[in-house]
Formats: C-alpha cells, structure tokens, sequence
C-alpha cells in the first residue's frame, strides 16, 4: 500500500513540475509577442500601451524578478513617449528597488538615469535628479560603460548650468566630450555630444564668453542637422540660443538673420507653438535693443498671444518683462506697470530668478515708497536665492559623499559577499569530499566482505571436497579390508572345498554314484569363486574417481532434499565435462544455483518431479533445471530474493540466463556458463 502512495505521490509531482514547466514556456511566448506588439509603430498608442501592460503584468505572474525588470523597461519607454510621466516615474521607481535587491548593477543603472531625467526635465526638484545621475555615474564608473557614463555626466551637467554652476557644469560637460570621443560615432553618440555642445554654448554666454558660446552652439547645431530622427524641435531650440548669444554679444545684425531663419518656417508655429514664440520675443527684444522700433510692440504681443495660446505660463514671463521695459522705456507707466505685474504675478509660482528681474523692473517703474518696497522685496529674494543656491551645492556634494559612501559600502558588501560565497563553497566541497571519502571506504568494506565471503564459498567448497575424498578413503580402505577377508578367508576355504571335493570324486567305488552330483557341486563353488574374486577386485580398486566428487556432492545434495520433501529427480551430466579442470569458484556457484532452485520450487511450485541436467557446447556448460510444478507468468518482472539470487550468481560468472513458465505448466531454467577446459 505504501508503495503504491508513493508511487501515486511521485506521479502527481512529475505532473505538477511538467504543468509548471508548461505554463513557464508559454507565458515566455505570450511576453515575447506581447513586447513585438507593443514596438509595433503601425498600431495606435493605445493599443501599444495595452500590450505593454499585458507584457509587464505576465512578467510578474511567473514571477522573476529579471524579467519583469527587463519588461517594465519597454514600458518605460513607452510611458515616456506617449507623456504618461507619472507612470513613466513610478515604473522606474519599482524597477530600481527589485534591482537593489537582486544587487544588478546594470539595472541599477539603467532605473537611476531614467529617474535623474525624470525629475530634471519634468521637475523642479533638482537635488533629485542629481542623486538619481550621481548614483548612474558610480555604477557606470565600476562597469566601465562610457556611453550611458556620458549620458549621466550630461544630465549632471545641465542641473549644474540651471543651478548657476557654471565652471563646475562647464567641467563636467568636458568631461563627458572626453569619454564620448572614445567611442564610434553612432547616432546616439553624436545625439549626446550635440546636447552637450548645447550645454556649453549656454554656459559660456553666461559667463559672457560669447566665442565659446558661438564656437558650441554651431558645433551642436551641425551635428543636430546629421542626426537620424525629428530632432527638428531641438535645432530650433539651438537656432534660438545661437541668435540670442549674438544679441547679447552686440552682434545684433547676425542675431536678426538667424532670428528670421527660425520664424520663416511657418510649420514651426503649428507644430512647436513655444518655441516659435519665444524666438519671435527675443528677435523683438533684439530689435528693442538695436533701437528698431518699428515693428515693437506688436512683435511682443503677438509672441504673447502665441504662448499663452500654447499654455507655455513659464515662457510668457519673460514676454512680459520685455514687455515692460520696452513700455518703461517709452515713458507709458501704466502699461509697463501692467505687463511688469503680470510678469511678478506669474514668477511668484517658481520663485527663481525671474521673480527676481520682475522686483528689480517694478523698483524702476513704481514711485516712492512702492518702489522701495519691491527692491528691499528684491534683495531679500536675491539673498534667500544665494542661500538657498549655497544650500544646494551644499546638498549637491552631501548626495555626492552620500552615494560615493553608498557605493564604496555596496563595493565592500559584495567583497564580503563574494567571500562568503568562497567560503560557504568550499565547505560545501569539504563535507562533499567527506561524503565522496566515506562513500568510497563503504564501497571498499562491501568489495573486501564480497571478497571474504567468495574465499569463505571456495575454502567451504574445498572443505566439502576433502570430505568427499577422506569419505571416499575411508570406503576404499572398508573395501580393502573386505577384499583382503574374502580373498585371504572365504575365497581359501572355498577352493579348499573344491579340492577336497575333487579328491572325493577320484574315489572309485562311489565314482559312478557320485560322479554327477559332484560335478554339480564343483561348477556352484567355481561360480561362486569367479563372483568373489571380481567382487575382490572391484572393491580393491584404490583409483579415487575426482571427475565425480563435484557430481557426487551434487547428488549427495539433492538426494537429501527428494528424501526430506517427497519428491522425485532426475540428474543428467555429459561425461565430456572435465569438473576437474573448472573452476572452484564456477562450481560453488553452480551448487548454489541448484541450492536457490530446489528451494523456490519446494517452497512455491510444489512439483512432484525435478530434472537437473548439465551438457558442454563449445566451451559452455548449459545448466537445466525442469519441475512439473504450478510454474508462474515469465513475462512479468519477478520480485522474488530466490530469482533474484540467481540472476546476480548468473552475472558474476559472465553467463545467460534464460527462464521459461506457464501458469500449471512448470518451469524451465537454462543457464550457459563460459568455461575453459584444460
């Protein structure tokens, strides 16, 4: 019974780990066509969205962590494209914690730059942005990626230009340059160089190094231009900084040419309405600058109406400052006062640098006290702005040390952790080589008692044939004795009788009467003296027959059985088996196969008759054992210790065994053994 449970048990596993095994294989598929689906441009982004849910939800369900880390970065991509931010955060969010569990560098990686781009291009939360970038920086720094280093180096850069870090960010942007020029100049590499080559033209126009501006800002516009992709949006942007550096740098003819490349594109006010409007501010302020009031303040209202009609809040502000000043300059108070409120109004949101220019315009166009009061306003924010710029570089080189102790503790960590590893591996290998050890002095034990045993049958096997052979002494030396009493007594009277008897027969006066009784007489005693004799001689033949020993023992054996269980038997050998020259150890084996035989067929078959016979073939003794017992199915694998027993003696000796039964029709046991007759 408890068999069977087990067996029903291990079934029932086999089947659950091939069904595991089953639905793993096909969620892989379903994930894989789900992520071919989802990158498919030819469908809508609803439906591409869905797919990528579908792809990220299989990869938890079979529930490892790799793959769902792998899908959820499809998706990430996907949320960023389609604008779904929020998503596009919290799915980085989930990706970079299982990452920090499984201690994946490159996913770490991956997760921290997503996040750093997040929050600097759609946040003002600038601290994290550098700590997501800071911390991309150390784990590409270990795995020596230079691309997605430069990328991170990048981000860090442009949060340290809109910070005011101008030197640190011109530092940095170098910095990646050095790294980009290592590599093949692929489509992504150019992309990145022409967003830093960006970077640098507004950070030199910051700190009034308008040929190093230029210099950059063309630099990133021509590789713009080769970039494979809609980076159209970006060169406009580029175009619109480049111009901006020549107003600034007095090269007001240059920055009005380049403004009207920009705002002769007229599909760039349908499809980039924000930009469009800021270009077209800044060429009116280039006017306002240069002193060509002809087209002012339409320009201004009109970049105005644009922005707002975009909902570009942030960008109007500076509209409205230009706005201001350009109504200030032309001595229409109200108006200045009205668009320079605005301008405040807007910049209190941000609470930046722009909140800052609006106070400073509005101490110059308010009177008295009014004015006082937005300028102790101004300086106060410009304090609080220093500080809290102070504060940030403070935090900024806190999130450094902080990662930079991160990293070293993950570094140091992983050290102990791979040690660890070493340690737990080669105790494991110790105790495995303990087990090997044993195992082996185990196998040892066994061979040296199979050895000791295999002595022991042959040492019994010998013991039984010098019985046989003192038996077989003892019987010769009776026969002797026997023969040496008839021959020397019995005989010797016998003829003594018969001489006496012949006398007898020369008397002459009974010779007639007892002529023909006497002859009678003499020919008994001749023939009794003939039998004696043969007798004498067959018992005194002193040749001990070794042929027979093996043979004998074997009879001895089962004649003992047939008597103790009422059964008869037949034994057949072919003269031609030399047992003499076999081997001890084949011969023990035989009589213990005979041994096993006699008991299964006593035990279960119940015959009434059993026929052992043994024959040579070509250097093989055939083995036959036959009973006329109940006999059992041969077809089905037997169980039994007595077959069983058999089997493994038959394997020893190199032989076949061959077994052939029928349900109440007895049984047949062939055995061929290799032998070599000397």
């Amino acid at each position: 019974m408890n068999k069977y449970c087990l067996f029903i048990t291990c079934l029932l596993i086999t089947f659950s780990i091939n069904a595991q095994n089953y639905s793993f294989e096909n969620a892989l598929d379903s994930i894989q066509r789900l992520r071919k689906l989802c990158k498919n441009e030819a469908i809508d982004i609803d439906s591409m969205l869905h797919y990528a849910k579908e792809a990220s939800r299989l990869s938890y369900k079979i529930d490892i962590d790799s793959i769902s880390i792998k899908y959820n970065e499809s998706l990430s991509e996907l949320y960023w494209d389609i604008k779904m931010y929020n998503e596009y955060r919290d799915i980085n969010k989930k990706n970079l914690s299982v990452s920090l569990k499984l201690n994946d560098s490159s996913t770490i990686g991956k997760a921290s730059i997503n996040l750093g781009e997040y929050y600097r291009k759609k946040t003002p939360y600038s601290d994290s942005s550098y700590h997501h970038y800071h911390t991309s920086v150390k784990i590409y720094q270990i795995l020596d990626n230079k691309y997605d280093l430069a990328r991170a180096l990048y981000g860090i850069s442009a949060i340290q230009c809109g910070e005011k870090e101008y030197i640190m960010s011109e530092k940095t942007s170098i910095e990646a340059l050095t790294l980009l020029k290592e590599l093949e100049e692929t489509n992504d590499v150019n992309r990145i160089k022409s967003f830093i080559y960006n970077n640098l033209g507004i950070v030199y126009n910051m700190l009034n190094m308008f040929s190093e501006s230029i210099k950059y800002h063309k630099k990133g516009i021509d590789l713009k231009k080769k970039l494979k992709g809609n980076y159209k949006a970006s060169i406009y942007n580029s175009l619109n900084n480049l111009a901006t550096v020549y107003s600034r740098s007095g090269q007001y003819s240059l920055a009005i040419s380049s403004f009207n490349k920009i705002l002769k594109d007229e599909s760039l006010l349908k499809e980039h309405p924000e930009i469009y409007a800021m270009a077209l501010d800044n060429y009116a302020h280039t006017l306002y600058l240069s002193k060509n009031h002809k087209q002012l303040p339409d320009l201004y209202l009109k970049s105005l109406k644009i922005a707002n009609s975009a909902n570009a809040e942030y960008k109007s502000i500076i509209i409205y400052q230009h706005l201001a000043e350009y109504y200030y300059d032309n001595h229409r108070k109200d108006s200045a006062r009205y668009y320079a409120y605005k301008a405040k109004n807007i910049s209190q949101k941000y609470y930046n640098d722009d909140l800052l220019k609006s106070l400073l315009i509005l101490s110059k166009i308010e009177d008295d006290s009014i004015a006082v009061k937005h300028y102790d306003a101004y300086i106060k924010l410009n304090d609080s702005i220093q500080k809290n710029e102070r504060t940030i570089r403070n935090k900024f080189a806190r999130i450094q040390y902080e990662t930079d102790t991160y990293i070293d503790e993950t570094k140091r960590l992983t050290s102990q952790n791979i040690l660890i590893t070493i340690i737990g591996l080669i105790i494991i290998l110790v105790f495995a080589l303990i087990l090997i050890i044993r195992i082996q002095i185990t196998k040892n034990r066994v061979l040296r008692f199979e050895g000791e045993q295999q002595k022991a049958n042959e040492e019994i096997y010998t013991l039984m044939l010098r019985q046989q052979a003192k038996i077989e002494e003892g019987r010769l030396l009776e026969r002797h004795h026997i023969s040496e009493e008839l021959h020397d007594g019995i005989l010797n009277k016998l003829l003594g009788s018969r001489l006496g008897l012949e006398f007898l027969v020369i008397d002459e006066k009974n010779k007639e009467k007892n002529k023909e009784k006497f002859n009678i007489y003499i020919e008994e005693i001749r023939t009794i003296e003939k039998e004696i004799r043969d007798l004498s001689h067959e018992l005194k033949n002193t040749k001990l027959d070794a042929e027979k020993d093996f043979i004998t023992i074997l009879k001895n054996y089962v004649d003992y059985q047939s008597n103790l269980h009422t059964f008869q038997y037949k034994f057949n050998h072919a003269a031609n088996i030399l047992w003499e020259s076999i081997n001890d150890h084949v011969k023990v084996n035989l009589y213990r196969i005979i041994q096993e035989a006699i008991q299964n067929i006593v035990k279960h078959a119940k015959a009434t008759t059993i026929t052992i016979n043994f024959s040579l073939d070509r250097n093989e003794i055939q083995l036959d054992i036959i009973d006329d017992g109940t006999g059992f199915n041969s077809n089905k694998e037997s169980k039994g210790i007595g077959l069983l027993n058999i089997k493994s003696r038959v394997s020893k000796l190199k032989g076949k065994l061959k077994i052939s039964s029928e349900t109440k029709k007895g049984t047949l046991l062939i055995i061929r053994l290799p032998v070599n007759q000397k």
